[in-house]
């Protein structure tokens, strides 16, 4: 907390002589440059670092967003795998292979998906157009 004007005074009234009021001053005067020129430059490291920081942070996110999903299914079948084995519904470590399956047959969907060249703008996938909806594709390529 900042000294209060009393404060400053009654520091000056307890000094002994003017030299060392002088000193105080001259002291207090260069602290405060030299905190000033401490805080400008934490300002610009945090210029930097801040976004930086966010930057991780969302690419944390992003991969967590891209491999969870099929992680998660994974995981589902292995524990599926591991109830099958030790419970009645016997399809053993087929299990497992369905949920791998399952993964890349969603990642083979997507991939048609980004491969197709002529979608229209009825439904998704499929070549239908509906005059002066959406964007013309005749004029690209």
């Amino acid at each position: 907390m900042a000294p209060s004007a009393s404060d400053l005074f009654d520091r000056a009234r307890a000094a002994r002589d003017l030299q060392s009021l002088l000193k105080q001053g001259i002291g207090g005067s260069l602290l405060a440059v030299f905190i000033g020129i401490a805080s400008g430059i934490l300002s610009v490291a945090d210029v930097v670092i801040k976004p930086l920081d966010a930057l991780a942070t969302s690419l944390g996110e992003l991969t967590t967003a891209i491999f969870g999903g099929p992680a998660e299914i994974v995981l589902a079948g292995v524990e599926a795998t591991a109830q099958s084995i030790l419970g009645p519904f016997n399809l053993g470590p087929l299990s497992f292979a369905l949920a791998i399956a399952a993964v890349l047959a969603g990642l083979w969907i997507v991939a048609i998906y980004r491969d197709e060249e002529d979608t229209g703008n009825l439904l998704v996938g499929l070549p239908i157009d509906i005059p002066f909806v959406g964007e013309e594709e005749e004029g690209e390529g």
